[in-house]
């Protein structure tokens, strides 16, 4: 437990300073988060800033499937990792291809131990909206690991899933997660399993406690950082 705690307080730190993690500290007079879908919110996370570091996602996989292990996923059931896209095609690789150098500790090389990824895609619009595989299809019967990078509501990770049953494949009981926002332990029964595990609750405009307070609501990015991250008494 302890080791958890050490691994997400370096987790939060790393990405605070890359500006790819905020989270609001209660103080009124300071600003809180605009999100592209027009909510607002008392933290926020862009996962695209880890993953376009390809040192740095190596990192976060390591540690994640540490986690993971440590959780009960056993490595060498793994036969395939998936992720939604966008923000998780290259977690999704990056974890597969930590799981394969882990199968392969000891300096065995062996083809048998590698473990491959996918990715599913949205198809459709509105409530009719699902997740497919159009460009790597999973095989049927293949054990699947899910992952994504940011988790809000669960319902990308959730759509994938199914994606992952309809074609044959085995969903495992873990989903590994750079970030948990939503405050979840589980979705649709499985352990939810995050480098980063830190509730940010999200409220349509009208409902939101913090402009209510008086704070106000701006986009967490470019100048307005600056602005999120300034001191207040």
């Amino acid at each position: 437990m302890y080791r958890d705690l050490v691994v997400e307080a370096k987790w939060v730190q790393g990405c605070k300073t890359r500006g790819a993690l905020w989270i609001h500290d209660g103080k009124v007079q300071r600003p809180h988060a605009l999100l592209t879908s027009g909510n607002h919110s008392s933290g926020f996370f862009n996962g695209s800033l880890v993953v376009e570091d390809v040192i740095l996602l190596e990192m976060a996989a390591f540690d994640l499937i540490c986690k993971l292990e440590k959780a009960g996923l056993d490595l060498h059931s793994v036969d395939r990792v998936v992720g939604p896209a966008l923000g998780a095609i290259e977690l999704a690789h990056a974890v597969a291809r930590g799981i394969s150098h882990h199968r392969s500790r000891g300096g065995r090389r062996d083809m048998r131990v590698g473990c491959k990824s996918a990715f599913t895609e949205k198809e459709g619009e509105g409530a009719g909206k699902t997740m497919v595989f159009k460009k790597r299809p999973i095989k049927e019967w293949e054990r699947v690991l899910a992952v994504e990078d940011v988790l809000t509501t669960g319902g990308s990770v959730e759509a994938t899933i199914s994606a992952i049953e309809k074609a044959g494949g085995i969903p495992l009981p873990f989903i590994g997660l750079l970030v948990n926002r939503s405050g979840l332990k589980e979705v649709g029964g499985r352990k939810l399993v995050a480098l980063i595990d830190r509730a940010m609750p999200m409220w349509v405009p009208e409902d939101c406690p913090l402009c209510k307070a008086g704070s106000e609501a701006i986009r967490a990015k470019g100048e307005n950082w600056a602005r999120l991250n300034a001191e207040y008494v």
